[in-house]
This record gives structure tokens, sequence and C-alpha cells, in this order.
């Protein structure tokens, strides 16, 4: 029988309305066996090797500092997401941020596959690189004789929980090959009708074969199943096109390894540094192809099952300063670059956030003297800092721009961080130049704060910046965001509180917390919600108790709870908030370790309060004041390398956006994370038919890089 050749043509991935069975002549020939060579996983981890399909390919050089990179990895560098990107893990790494290994995935859970034993957690892997050419400053062949060096930096433990020796970081060079995989069948749908005239036939039987039309792939057909006359109605799916798609094949070779070890005992064998750097020479042809790519990952052990609500984040990691060059040589340590490092600086004298309000009342006391950075040279010789920062309220006129005179900073692997002098201010130490404006028509306000430092002595210049958002709105923050570990007491009806200290009269109308979580969340326990006054400088007298409440955690890490209190709260002066646990398992509250607020912690195991002896802060954030909306965090980890900004805030109808929209995708999100908008990279969005309160707009740019604000809708 003649192939049909029918004009109606429909395609489909499946037959409807008449029988029929596909077959493929020599489709499913014997495939080329994968060839891999994997690490084990370790005792049925289910972690997926991460998908490189999409992933671009990179000419040399590769580097990635992380300072300019959001919460998860830069998606033009790197091909898999759970390891997080932030400043608060991370202690005193040679630049700002670092990429942190760990065993929580991108949404702040605990692999559900976590063990006791060691145990692959997750991964670090490039996009693809080629290491066969260069293309500038003319195209050429790559040999090792071109002397390329992979480096980077590392530290165990930071600020987090120190690795067992049980537990290593690893990384291995890997090449790929592609391959075709078949996917389905693509079907073209004829009415039967058509095919009768088309093939001159009155009748089909069981058993005849109808063949793909022209244009399809050769040697496709339909066996027919049943009888099939010129009033049968309806059509028959004959396959035209078999789908495939690449899969890439990787072989992984171990390239280098180090065994988990405590912060401390690493820097007595790195001669008190807080990071090592590596450097790794590629010499092997089997790598100077199109096709390398690189990658470190963690092995892990969490506590034993007899602790349940203890087996949270552990095992950290830090790496930065990710650089693949060549004309490298062993000795190449050192980079022509100023750079800041560790956390942003608050201009608050004892928060890291505060209540507009409160702000209002003491302006001095809240604003400290001096602002605290640390800056670094990466060179090998001196250079000449200057130093400047400006302050720019959002949606308001307050702009002021403070310079200090140009020091000279040595070398970071000779002095470390730039110092402070005794008396004075430097780079490292400059004044708070104004108070923050007072305005006595809004209930809060924001900044953006710009740090430059810079030598212009040099050709081309030595630059770089450091810009964060700081804003004041009802709520109390000791804490940055960031829960490098987790918080709880024992036995039951133990409890911990914190304090906090009001300028004047307020209404605390509830509280912040942040839970970590931990494995099939077994810390998910009833507590108490507690509010006493103070009493000789420690919890007194209970003011409030909230019954039988549990942990709650958001989507996405490092997002706070809040829990409403069911009546107003009031006071005028010292007041304390805190949990009494109705069990005596780990409530794993997140304590933020990076920033040292040890005098204001008090605990009560045993009927009697005392001063906390562990050293960070703990996650608890007391709301206060009339609105009902809530602030989140300045101070935390930034969600973004884009510079938007959203204007007015507050806003009534329309909300305006500058900044590189083009391409990006926009969300927005009320405070209980329910999406109430989308849009397409767009400069304006209407507002209007939503009702007051806060509200959070994410932007994901074309690049791919997600960046979050909020705003307050007030008509």
């Amino acid at each position: 029988m003649r192939p049909p050749t029918m004009k109606n043509k429909k395609n489909l991935k499946m037959s409807f309305k008449a029988w029929a069975v596909a077959f493929v002549m020599g489709l499913f020939a014997s495939q080329a066996t994968a060839q891999e060579i994997l690490t084990p996983f370790g005792l049925g981890s289910e972690k997926k090797e991460p998908s490189r399909e999409a992933a671009p390919a990179r000419f040399l050089p590769f580097f990635d500092d992380f300072s300019h990179t959001g919460l998860f990895p830069d998606s033009t560098k790197w091909t898999d997401f759970d390891v997080l990107v932030n400043d608060g893990f991370p202690l005193n790494p040679p630049n700002r941020n670092g990429a942190t290994l760990d065993v929580l995935d991108a949404n702040g859970k605990v692999y559900s596959y976590a063990i006791s034993n060691a145990f692959v957690a997750e991964h670090l892997t490039s996009v693809r690189i080629r290491l066969d050419s260069i293309m500038e400053p003319e195209p050429r062949a790559l040999t090792p004789a071109d002397s390329i060096y992979l480096s980077f930096w590392y530290q165990p433990q930071g600020n987090g929980n120190p690795p067992e020796a049980q537990d290593s970081l690893v990384l291995q060079f890997g090449t790929t090959t592609e391959r075709q995989e078949f996917l389905f069948l693509d079907y073209q749908n004829y009415d039967i009708a058509d095919i009768f005239a088309e093939m001159q036939v009155d009748t089909l039987f069981p058993g005849d074969t109808i063949w793909a039309s022209t244009g399809c792939q050769p040697g496709l057909f339909t066996i027919v199943t049943d009888t099939l006359t010129p009033i049968t109605q309806g059509e028959i799916a004959v396959p035209c096109d078999s789908v495939f798609t690449t899969v890439a094949d990787t072989t992984w070779y171990h390239i280098w390894s180090v065994p988990g070890q405590t912060l401390e005992s690493f820097m007595a064998e790195n001669d008190g540094q807080y990071f090592k750097q590596v450097m790794i020479p590629i010499l092997d042809l089997r790598y100077f192809r199109d096709d390398f790519y690189f990658r470190f990952y963690n092995y892990a052990s969490i506590v034993n099952a007899s602790l349940p609500a203890n087996r949270s984040n552990e095992d950290n990691w830090n790496i930065d300063f990710v650089y693949l060059d060549l004309d490298r040589s062993a000795t190449d340590t050192d980079y022509p670059m100023l750079t800041f490092s560790g956390q942003r600086p608050s201009f608050f004298n004892r928060y890291q956030a505060i209540p507009y309000r409160q702000y209002r009342v003491n302006p001095n006391s809240a604003i400290r003297e001096n602002l605290e950075i640390d800056i670094a040279n990466l060179d090998g010789i001196d250079h000449e800092a200057s130093y400047y920062y400006t302050v720019q309220q959002i949606g308001g006129n307050q702009h002021y721009t403070r310079h200090v005179d140009p020091v000279t900073i040595q070398p970071y692997r000779e002095s470390g961080f730039l110092d402070c002098p005794e008396f004075g201010e430097s780079p490292a130490c400059p004044y708070v130049g104004e108070l923050f404006a007072l305005d006595m028509w809004n209930d809060s306000v924001s900044y953006q704060i710009s740090h430059y430092v810079y030598d212009s002595t040099v050709n081309p210049p030595l630059v770089d910046s450091l810009v964060y958002r700081m804003g004041m709105y009802n709520y109390y923050a000791y804490d940055d965001g960031i829960p490098e570990l987790g918080f709880g007491v024992r036995p039951a009806g133990g409890k911990f509180g914190v304090r906090f200290d009001l300028t004047d009269y307020d209404t605390i109308q509830g509280v912040q917390m942040l839970f970590n979580h931990t494995l099939n969340d077994a810390n998910d326990k009833y507590f108490d919600i507690v509010v006493w006054k103070d009493e000789n400088g420690k919890p007194g007298e209970e003011i409030y108790r909230m019954q039988n409440q549990r942990p709650h955690w958001q989507e996405q890490p490092y997002r706070f709870t809040y829990y409403k209190f069911d009546k107003t709260v009031t006071s005028a002066s010292t007041f304390y908030v805190g949990i009494e646990q109705r069990n005596d398992a780990l409530i794993n509250i997140g304590f933020d370790a990076s920033v040292d607020n040890i005098q204001y912690n008090f605990v009560n195991t045993n009927g009697s309060w005392q001063q906390s002896s562990k050293h960070g802060s703990l996650m608890i954030r007391p709301v206060v004041g009339a609105s009902y909306y809530i602030g989140v965090e300045e101070n935390g980890p930034s969600t973004g390398s884009g510079t938007f900004t959203i204007y007015p805030n507050p806003v009534r109808s329309t909300l305006h956006i500058e900044g590189d929209v083009e391409g990006s995708q926009m969300s927005l999100y009320d405070i209980m994370g329910r999406k109430v908008l989308e849009a397409e990279g767009q400069s304006e969005l209407s507002v209007d038919h939503l009702v007051n309160g806060l509200y959070f707009i994410r932007v994901i740019t074309a690049e791919g890089q997600v960046i979050n604000q909020k705003f307050i809708i007030e008509k």
C-alpha cells in the first residue's frame, strides 16, 4: 500500500479513536552504555546528578568570589543550586560572602537521606568550560604548556558546625560525552475517510499496514487492529518522527580532598589563618577538551537518631574565591584587588534593626559613633586605599556622603584586614556622619547604604563596592538574619528569653521567630511564647503567655514566621520575650553565631534565671507599634546582585520599579506568602486591587538572578 499524503495533519504524542499499534524499524537498537565514574552517594542516597543540558559553555577565565551573588550561586557559572551563598557562615573570608556546603537543600530542609554515617550531601558544579581553546586575543588551542591552574579558598566550620573527621570536602574534575536518548514518538493524525480515498481501497483489515507519509521518518508504520470501512468514523494516528534528547554522561575524577576538623585545629595548622588557599595545576591531556567541568561536594554525617530534634544543619564547609585561568603558577596567590569582607556594617549601636518610632524618641543613643568594616588588600604589594560611603533615603530627601582620608593597606596574607587607629577614623572604622532623618509622618523609613574603597593611583584602578538596604520598621533585631546554629534548653519546662529596652511606652503586637529545619522536622514540638517584665536585669514577672505554639517554616531559607499575639501587651521600658519548652527535645530555634549579644540572652532550667553561656544572638524579634504589618530583615542575606529601586513606599495605587527590567519576571506576594500578581518586565505595577499591608516583590532577571524587596500598601 502507498503511504497516505494527507493535508489535515495534526501532531500528537498518542493515538485515539481508532485502535492501532506503532512499530519502529530498528528504533530500539542497542544504545552505547553510559560511561560514568561516580563517587558513591552512600547508603542508598537519593541525590541526583545535576543537569547540565542547558548550561552555556564558558571560555577562560572562570572566576567567582560570590561577592555579588544572591542567595544561590550564579546560574551563568554554576549548574546546581543546593549550596547557599551568604556572609554569615564564612568567618573572616578573604572577601565578602562565600558558598556554604552543609546538609540543607535549597529550601533550608535537611536532606531526607541524611544519616549518622558519612553521606554525600550537596554539590557545587561548574558550567561547561572550554579547556580546548581560547578565542582572545586570537583563537588557539590550549595545552598543558599554558600553565592552567584552578585555585580556591576553603574553611571548615566557620561560624557554623565543624565537620567531623569522617566528613570531608572533595574536588573532582569531569569530562562529558553527549549521546542521544529516545523520548517518544511524534504522531500525525489522519481521517479514516481520507485514508481510503488516498489509498483507493474500500476496506482495511486487521494486519494491514499504514505507512508514515512522505516527509516523515522512514520505516514507521501502524498496523490496523480492527476492520475499517468507508463508513467508519474517526482518525488513525500514524507515527511520523522519533524524538530524542541529548544526554550528558560525565566521567568524574578525584583530584583533591580534605578531612573534616574544627576551625580551631584548622587555624592551628594554617598559621592562624581563617581560610586556606589551594592551587591545583591541570596537566592531564584528558581535560583539554570543550566539555570540562569541576565540582566540589561534601561528605556529611548528622547526629544519631537518639537526638532527633538535634539533627539539623551540620558539617559546614565554606568556599570562596574560585579562579581558573591560564598563565598561572603555584605562587600565583596574589590578586590586584581591594575588597570588602565580613558582614554589612550596622549603623545602630546595639541592634541590627530597631522600630522607627523608638528611634525617633532618642536617636543619639540608637546610632553608633563608628562603623566597623573589614577591608582587605589581596595584592602582594601595599596600596593607598581611599574610601567613602553614601546614605540615600528611599523615597525621602536625606542624602549625605562621608569621605575618609586615604591610608596605606598592606597585603592580606601578611597583615589581614585593615586596622582601626587608636584615635580618629579610617576606612575600617569611619564615623557615622549624620543621624537618620526624623519624619513624624511615617512609621517606617528605608535607606540605601553604599560603601566604596579604591586605589586610583594604579592602572587599572582597583575598586570595590558594598551596597545594601537598611531600614527601620516596627521590630527589634539583634541577629543579622542567618542562623548558623540552633538553640534550645533542657529539661521540659526550661525557658529562655531575650532582653529588649524601649525608649518610650509602646505596644507589643507579636514576635517573629526563625526555626531551623531538622530531619523530618523532629523539633515540631509545642512551646509557649512568654513575655516577662524586668527584675534587676533578669526576666521577672510574667505579663503574657501564648500557649501551645509550634514551629513554622517558610518556603525559602532564612525567613521568619510571625506569631501575632491574641491581645496587645504594653510596656514602658525593659521587657523580655522568649519560649518555655513543653518538651525535653531541643526546640532548635535559629541562633546567629556571627553577632554576639550574649549579655541579652537568658536561660532558666532550674527555677533561676541566668545569663546564657552561648555567644551569639537568638533569632527572636518582637514586633511593636499599632500597625499590623511587619518588617523583614534588611541586614539578612541579599537575594540578588541587581540594582532595583521601588517607589513610593508606602504606595497607594502604582508601584514604580527602576532598573533593568527588560526580560524579567515579576511576582508580588502578600504577608502570608500567597502570590497576588504576576507580570513580565514592567516598570509600573498597579496595586489598586490589593488591600493595605506588607507585600514582597520578587524580580527574576533575564540572567536568572533573584531579587526580593518589600513594600507597604497604604491607601
